[in-house]
């Protein structure tokens, strides 16, 4: 029962993670939700200028925080005294899509654009490459392993009782080209703006920022995991940029 009971819960949390992640590409995207990058929700507060510039920072500041606090080895050691390891990923997820609808419905958008080709040909030409980059990111997790980075194997090992294997360092595809391509997935989709309004700007900047600093963090965990090994690949890929000269042990773009 116990087992049935860890399962179920890691698939509702990797439903909620997914509708997270979907709710968030379409906030940034302007379209379908009642609440965009652009159109504010019934809780954001009423602020303008720069007040409402430094809030929204604060937003994805906060964010990036959880996403980076909860995945640290540090946290996750402490946390799984407390909390099985079965569901530990998963319960991340439901943290991650809590902090995800905070960003969703506090958000405060900012009067302005600065360009818009939206509609038109180019226009529809850019906004495919938004979501060829999510495209990339996806396809980027299945190539590492999409269901223990969303805690489904973590559930089924349990279920099945069987042990995790030992982790093995592989370079598949997108790997081959660069270090990080989910996060390279993100900075397309990031940088991809048919209509750049102040508020996708400050996002895009902020989140821009959020990135490099979770890459600078998460590639002291990897060195710390995986030693030389990766620290060789390190020295001959890229991190981000496919084709970017790598030069030194701590090259990242």
């Amino acid at each position: 029962m116990v087992r049935f009971i860890t399962m179920l819960y890691s698939l509702v949390c990797y439903a909620i993670g997914v509708a997270a992640l979907v709710g968030l590409i379409l906030f940034v995207a302007d379209m379908f939700l009642p609440v965009t990058l652009n159109t504010a929700s019934a809780f954001a507060p009423h602020l303008t200028g720069p007040v409402a510039i430094a809030w929204n920072v604060a937003l994805i500041a906060l964010w990036g925080a959880q996403h980076t606090f909860m995945a640290s080895p540090g946290f996750k050691a402490w946390w799984t005294q407390y909390m099985p390891a079965a569901i530990e990923r998963s319960t991340y997820l439901v943290f991650v899509a809590i902090m995800t609808a905070i960003l969703v419905l506090f958000w405060v958008p900012i009067p302005g654009t600065l360009w818009d080709i939206s509609g038109t040909m180019p226009g529809n030409i850019v906004l495919g490459v938004y979501f060829l980059g999510w495209v990339v990111v996806l396809i980027s997790t299945f190539l590492i392993n999409h269901f223990h980075l969303f805690g489904l194997q973590q559930a089924w090992q349990q279920v099945d009782r069987t042990q995790s294997k030992d982790v093995t360092f592989r370079t598949p595809l997108f790997y081959k080209l660069v270090r990080h391509p989910m996060m390279t997935g993100v900075l397309i989709s990031l940088w991809a703006i048919p209509e750049l309004t102040i508020s996708r700007l400050v996002f895009t900047l902020a989140m821009t920022a959020y990135v490099l600093v979770g890459i600078y963090f998460e590639e002291k965990t990897l060195v710390a995991d995986l030693g030389e090994e990766y620290d060789a690949y390190r020295r001959t890929t890229p991190g981000l940029i496919p084709g970017m000269p790598v030069t030194g042990r701590a090259a990242s773009a």
